[in-house]
């Protein structure tokens, strides 16, 4: 306005002092009374505008069916600005809504329609919460949107057959996870081309993945699993040149793997587990085929073929468990340095685990479980690589001879299970400087020649450990009752004697407790009864002898 005025003042200096001095006085008036209506009107304006996503905001707050710790009820009133309440972030500029957060708040309702007049959000986040019924169609025309995050809710309802034909072409995030949405995939998907994370993981869609897929080539993670999708993968996959994650894993897919998918250079995480997929037989690849057989697919060229892909193209994680694979485990596998998971489990891979695994130096996760593998574990494992190993799952194969005590060497370990093998001899005292260990799991093995280790004990991190069904002897060790963090204790099955000692009220975070089968004597010491967390007592008298 100061603008004005002193224009208004020019022109009085300018001019010569006649009788359009009244004029131009009037004009001046004129000129600044409208610069003052138009101030006005945008003030106005501004208001009805931060009106309505205030009136969106409250349809929102009256949806909600259960509030937990009244966050919303206490913080949303209408007596304050609704750029102040909690989860609502706004444009000082445009003083519109832009941003709504209200994730892992155990809020509980619907989601009304009126979120669609939030005509200025650009992420809106209800993540990790109980909203249930249908997505509203007019979150789906919100034109400057880039985040909407839906994850881990109960939504259920298809998405628009025109999702992204008119709207959402800002959308770089769709993350609609762990829902109960069902139907297709839209094809008109593929006209969010800014799109760069999508996750439609665990929910309950169905059909073809569109070959308009391929039209997002910014996408960086795809997670397509556990749902019901079936039929092939298009070709056009291979042109989303920018995926470093594709995630297949737990649905019906079927055919031939597209030769395509080796466009994808910066993969680093491929998994396709529990799947009907194999590939082509190529003799540049493996000399091998794919057949059928008692309704599975079994390939002898899957693995190869996987072998040579990851190898080229620097995948970290390798999921290929319950694929119905048949043979044995290549040797080559080992040149893959750089995977740092590698699940090969719910197979029928069969013969030695091959050496070169243990060379891995990269390797966090190693999961062979339940198969046929039949080899002892080598001597020295652990003890010149795999220093970074955290998870070792090789339950519930044909393994044999002693568990090595270099095992101590991968001091990373926080997960091991050894169930269901041959395992024989003596548990090494050596395990007990695993101190990250949370999890062992021996049980139904071979293992025996004297007591449980006293050095078990030492692992004060433990929360579950199984070792039923074996051949031990001796007493329960003293160092077993200061395991604090214990949840999970099994010993039965064995040929344990001695009493069970008055300190097992130490062990308060217990929940399971399995002695049976056992040569136990003595009564069932009282302090047990002051373990108010265990839920299954698996001890009672009468695996004892009185005395």
């Amino acid at each position: 306005m100061y603008v004005e005025l002193k224009y208004c003042m020019t022109l009085h200096i300018l001019l010569p002092k006649s009788s359009l001095m009244d004029r131009i006085s009037h004009l001046c008036f004129l000129i600044t009374s409208l610069f003052i209506l138009q101030w006005l009107i945008d003030y106005s304006s501004a208001n009805s505008d931060i009106n309505t996503d205030r009136s969106s905001l409250i349809a929102f707050k009256s949806r909600i069916s259960f509030d937990h710790g009244n966050i919303l009820s206490k913080n949303w009133s209408s007596e304050s600005s609704i750029c102040s309440w909690i989860g609502v972030t706004c444009d000082s500029r445009q003083h519109r809504e832009t941003q709504l957060n209200i994730s892992s708040m155990g809020l509980v309702g619907t989601i009304p329609p009126e979120i669609g007049n939030l005509s200025f959000i650009v992420s809106l986040d209800v993540s990790e919460n109980s909203f249930h019924g249908p997505i509203p169609l007019s979150m789906f025309n919100l034109s400057f949107l880039e985040v909407l995050n839906l994850r881990n809710n109960s939504l259920s309802s298809s998405l628009p057959f025109d999702i992204c034909k008119y709207n959402l072409h800002r959308l770089q995030m769709l993350r609609i996870s762990f829902n109960e949405l069902y139907g297709e995939i839209p094809s008109s998907l593929g006209r969010c081309s800014k799109l760069e994370y999508i996750s439609l993981y665990n929910n309950s869609f169905r059909g073809h993945v569109p070959t308009q897929i391929g039209n997002l080539t910014l996408l960086q993670e795809l997670h397509l699993g556990a749902n019901n999708f079936s039929g092939s993968l298009p070709k056009e996959i291979g042109n989303m040149t920018s995926l470093t994650n594709l995630e297949l894993k737990n649905n019906e897919l079927s055919g031939t793997l597209p030769k395509e998918i080796g466009n994808m250079t910066s993969l680093t995480m491929l998994l396709l587990n529990n799947n009907d997929l194999s590939v082509e037989s190529d003799r540049e690849i493996e000399r091998g085929y794919v057949f059928a057989a008692a309704g599975y697919a079994l390939s002898l060229g899957i693995f190869s073929w996987l072998l040579l892909f990851c190898r080229c193209f620097r995948v970290i994680q390798l999921n290929i468990s319950s694929m119905g694979l048949v043979g044995t485990i290549s040797p080559e596998i080992g040149n893959l340095s750089f995977l740092v998971s590698l699940d090969m489990s719910e197979n029928s891979f069969r013969g030695p685990i091959p050496s070169s695994i243990f060379n891995m130096s990269s390797l966090e996760v190693l999961k062979l479980r339940n198969n046929s593998l039949s080899s002892s574990l080598p001597i020295d494992m652990c003890k010149h690589n795999l220093h970074g190993l955290k998870r070792l799952h090789i339950s519930y194969n044909k393994l044999f001879g002693e568990i090595p005590s270099s095992l101590e060497h991968c001091s990373q370990l926080e997960y091991v299970s050894l169930v269901s093998n041959n395992f024989s001899g003596h548990v090494p005292p050596q395990i007990g400087n695993l101190t990250l260990l949370q999890e062992l799991y021996l049980g139904s093995n071979n293992l025996s020649s004297g007591n449980i280790p006293k050095e078990i004990g030492y692992l004060t991190n433990l929360q579950g450990l199984g070792m039923s069904f074996n051949e031990f002897s001796g007493p329960i060790p003293a160092t077993i009752y200061s395991m604090t963090s214990l949840e999970y204790l099994d010993f039965a099955s064995n040929d344990l004697n001695g009493s069970l000692s008055r300190d097992i009220g130490n062990m308060t975070s217990l929940r399971r407790i399995g002695l049976e089968y056992n040569n136990l004597l003595g009564e069932i010491p009282k302090e047990i009864g002051m373990i108010f967390s265990l839920h299954t007592r698996e001890v009672t008298q009468s695996y004892f002898v009185a005395i």
